[in-house]
């Protein structure tokens, strides 16, 4: 769950990435590294952090396979819990009055996993380039093929300033040089669509604990803007957020969307009240055999 920060330099920051080789991970395995200068009950720390889970029946669409919200929501609490394991976590930033924000993410998926099935989601933090961190996702089937990748940008905001806080004032942030794409998520354009909006209101359960809009249900609402009949024939492959600004419970939203070809389509979610974007998506959708 998480506050959006709107800090539209970032939206323009061009970020030069050493690319690094890819390989299979190693299903089950663990990388470690020290870690001597943040407080922790042991100086090792875990640097690539893997839970192994399984597609519970809550966590699928109606095709029976993961869902995209579902599959968001994985990634967000590995994230989440990785970070603490560093000595980065929530409870750390609480302390300094700091937390984190999502800003980009970039997601290519192979297949989803399905009812039922095994899976190993593993994460990594990239380091810093500053002011973002980045943060990699692998989601590994049994047979030890990478069935989804991700890379995330994050940022460290001050609670009270609301400014970012430059990562480099922390000591050793953590760095793993393995990189699933060459690249960071980069910035989407606002789709371009004249024709009238329907917005709605902001739901009870959309509203997370910090009282804004919930990350995952920006995605569930651009999802369900497509009728039955378009998912019936087309399935998501990758998709790139912008999250832009903060959603609040007195909000109405609607989903703008462009068509730019039959396959790639740009989305954001818009408040009514100043016409703005909260979120900006560039999905690509595939047509099923």
């Amino acid at each position: 769950m998480q506050k959006w920060l709107n800090h539209e330099v970032f939206q323009n920051r061009t970020i030069n990435l050493q690319k690094s080789l890819k390989r299979k991970p190693e299903v089950g395995s663990q990388k470690f590294f020290r870690f001597r200068d943040r407080p922790s009950k042991s100086n090792v720390i875990i640097m690539k952090h893997i839970n192994h889970l399984n597609t519970k029946s809550y966590f699928i669409n109606r095709f029976g396979k993961l869902s995209t919200s579902y599959l968001f929501y994985q990634m967000q609490d590995i994230a989440w819990e990785h970070a603490g394991i560093l000595g980065f976590g929530y409870d750390n930033l609480k302390k300094d009055q700091q937390f984190w924000v999502l800003s980009r993410l970039l997601v290519k998926i192979d297949r989803r996993p399905v009812w039922g099935e095994n899976f190993t989601l593993e994460t990594w933090s990239r380091g810093t380039d500053g002011f973002y961190g980045y943060r990699d996702f692998n989601f590994v089937d049994e047979q030890g093929n990478i069935i989804v990748q991700a890379t995330s940008s994050w940022l460290v905001v001050n609670a009270e300033t609301k400014r970012i806080v430059r990562l480099t004032e922390f000591n050793n942030f953590p760095k793993y040089e393995e990189s699933v794409f060459g690249e960071n998520s980069g910035k989407v354009n606002s789709p371009q669509n004249e024709d009238d909006l329907q917005f709605t209101p902001v739901l009870f359960n959309e509203i997370d604990i910090n009282q804004h809009f919930n990350t995952g249900r920006y995605i569930e609402r651009i999802i369900d803007s497509y009728d039955f009949g378009f998912h019936e024939k087309h399935d998501l492959v990758e998709f790139e957020i912008n999250f832009i600004k903060e959603g609040l419970p007195t909000d109405r939203l609607a989903v703008k969307k462009q068509f730019v070809d039959e396959k790639h389509h740009l989305c954001s979610v818009v408040r009514e009240v100043d016409g703005a974007d909260l979120i900006r998506a560039r999905l690509v959708w595939q047509v099923k055999n």
